[in-house]
């Protein structure tokens, strides 16, 4: 599994240096270095830098996914911890790079939490300095959030509030606003602001007025620009963009600035955004690769991301994206060719998600999540996932597919022989052999928000790198990316001043 090299697509890729020695941070504990799989959440505050961590992203999805079918998947071995330990932690790292790595907060079991999904530095109305970071916790739909002024001490604050996580928090107007979040899927629209988190608590903010004029879906992204809030909601036939018409968000005094998954229904959820030379670049997903968030549908074919930006006067153009898969009809603009000429995912497939948008000098980055290296270790199983979705799809049909009894018995038949498996055995090896110099994340970059560089198409040098899962900007111009990684543990990467 273990691999060294650096093979990259482009010079810039070489600004990058990599500052954890140890993937997952843990020197003394490899097991659980492993274990904290993604940099989910990044933020600074004095001389350190704060990354929150997720853990076991990929184990826990399959065991959710198991409950959900009454049948056990399996897990690949390179993917099953020694001792499973789903705690989510928090590690800050001093911004010099003269001390290590240090955790400054592990989860108490009882609590649930898996990590933290996003974090956030916050200074009240009344000048108190705090890091804010946002939890998910799967099985406790009371939304946790901890607080540390020091950042060393952690605490949970009583938020009162019904979600399992935020992705999102920003700072508009001199208050923190923040969307709750359903687990998985689509969910109310819960938008919430505060002054003070701690004293004051956490404020619905009303948007159950007039259809048309108000959010609607559970809320991806939050941000402030040009003096609006700006809101990124979930919809079964695509994702919506809102704004804000005055400068706080207010019951029926909001605009819909993209509708309808942008002209196609697979672009569910925007789960990523950024202003760049005075256009506001939203970036798209699926649920979860093959999952939709459209609780009718269930699985669907996997798709490339789209990005699309939208100007001034909310007018909004694809620039990275194809023929959509599913068409739908916008009513706020049209989909059109691509500005970059590039197809959705930037011709790839596998990439899934746009996770990460972030400006840095004058050029703007873009982040993925690829799927294609996750192929290898599910081949093997592929016998015992299928006598699992075989039987389902024996009785409900897919695609227009009914099979019957004894097509179901000479699949399953053929499935069990052992010649089959080990066939499957030597295809993992060989596709793994094949594809270790492209799989891994895609880093594009751009100057002008059309014409776009590849980086790095592999990884940074490392096949198991599948996702950038954060891109920060330090108040020392220094760009801090963060992987996803639920092989060997995630890394973080540092590039200096443009």
């Amino acid at each position: 599994m273990e691999y060294q090299g650096n093979i990259s697509f482009s010079p810039g890729a070489k600004d990058f240096k990599k500052i954890t020695p140890v993937r997952g941070f843990d020197r003394v504990d490899p097991n659980n270095a492993r274990q904290n799989n993604y940099v989910w959440s990044m933020e600074e505050m004095g001389d350190y830098i704060y990354v929150g961590t997720a853990r076991n992203i990929v184990h826990s999805l399959l065991r959710y996914i198991s409950e959900i079918l009454g049948s056990e998947i399996p897990v690949p071995p390179e993917l099953e911890p020694e001792v499973v330990d789903d705690s989510g932690e928090i590690w800050r790292y001093h911004k010099s790079g003269r001390q290590g790595w240090e955790r400054v907060y592990k989860a108490p079991p009882e609590s649930m939490n898996i990590g933290f999904r996003f974090m956030k530095r916050y200074t009240t109305p009344k000048g108190e300095t705090a890091l804010y970071a946002a939890a998910l916790t799967p099985l406790n739909p009371n939304l946790l959030i901890l607080k540390s002024t020091d950042g060393t001490n952690w605490y949970p604050l009583d938020s009162g509030i019904t979600g399992y996580s935020a992705r999102y928090m920003t700072e508009h107007k001199g208050k923190l606003y923040m969307g709750a979040l359903p687990f998985l899927g689509m969910g109310e629209t819960l938008l919430f602001a505060s002054e003070d988190p701690e004293g004051e608590g956490w404020q619905l903010v009303d948007v159950a007025g007039e259809p048309g004029k108000n959010p609607r879906g559970s809320i991806d992204l939050i941000l402030s620009y040009n003096d609006h809030l700006y809101v990124g909601t979930v919809q079964p036939n695509g994702f919506e963009i809102w704004r804000t018409l005055g400068e706080l968000p207010e019951k029926d005094n909001w605009k819909l600035v993209v509708d309808q998954g942008a002209g196609d229904a697979r672009n569910e959820h925007p789960w990523s955004i950024a202003v760049f030379r005075d256009h506001i670049y939203v970036g798209t997903a699926i649920e979860a690769v093959v999952f939709s968030a459209n609780p009718e549908q269930d699985i669907v074919p996997p798709k490339g991301f789209d990005l699309i930006r939208i100007d001034k006067d909310d007018n909004w153009e694809l620039v990275v994206g194809g023929p959509p898969v599913v068409p739908t009809n916008p009513t706020t603009g049209t989909r059109g060719q691509p500005l970059s000429g590039y197809p959705s995912g930037f011709g790839n497939i596998s990439n899934a998600y746009c996770w990460q948008l972030q400006p840095f000098g004058n050029q703007l980055y873009l982040g993925t999540f690829s799927w294609s290296v996750l192929i290898p270790p599910f081949l093997p199983l592929l016998p015992d996932i299928l006598q699992i979705l075989l039987p389902m799809l024996g009785r409900t049909g897919a695609d227009n597919i009914d099979l019957g009894r004894e097509e179901l018995a000479e699949m399953k038949g053929i499935l069990k022989k052992p010649n089959v498996r080990k066939l499957l055995e030597y295809l993992a090896c060989f596709v793994m052999k094949l594809g270790y110099r492209v799989f891994g994340f895609d880093l594009w970059k751009t100057q002008d928000g059309v014409h776009w560089e590849a980086v790095s198409l592999n990884g940074l040098g490392n096949p198991y790198n599948y996702g950038i899962r954060m891109l920060f900007v330090s108040e020392e111009e220094k760009l801090y990316l963060g992987t996803a990684n639920p092989f060997q543990g995630c890394e973080v990467w540092v590039k200096g001043r443009p």
